[in-house]
């Protein structure tokens, strides 16, 4: 068993990538931070900073390397990285409470997250609308 101290605040939530080479950090605020394994360090490569409140929920989907994150300010972002850059995508949920919990579908098209307000918005793609 290894063990590494991240932050010195508390991880509000996690995701880990498909070989566990990479995990996805929420540092209990509005950022997600990607740590990656270098032998015995982890090391911060990527922030990604989108929401205006907190993170709540993070899945990281193994096939299409793809990330979605829900918040307290009510919406999702699904990231996908193109040329080592995470680049963001809002999806609107239209729920009046913050979004608690977020999951890709088995074959990550579509995703669930749950609310507050006991709401579960299933999100999918469409090409015209990109979510």
């Amino acid at each position: 068993m290894a063990y590494h101290s991240f932050l010195l605040e508390p991880i509000s939530c996690h995701a880990w990538n498909k070989d566990r080479s990479q995990l996805a950090i929420c540092p209990n605020n509005h950022e997600v931070h990607i740590y990656k394994k270098d032998g015995a360090k982890w090391n911060k490569i990527h922030e990604l900073k989108e929401h205006n409140g907190q993170v709540t929920g993070i899945d990281w989907a193994p096939e299409s390397n793809r990330i979605v994150t829900c918040g307290t300010d009510r919406n999702a972002y699904v990231w996908t990285l193109k040329s080592n850059v995470w680049k963001p995508t809002l999806v609107i949920l239209r729920i009046n409470r913050a979004a608690r919990c977020v999951k890709w579908s088995p074959k990550e098209n579509k995703f669930a997250v749950g609310s507050g307000s006991r709401v579960i918005s299933i999100c999918y793609f469409e090409q015209e609308n990109d979510w």
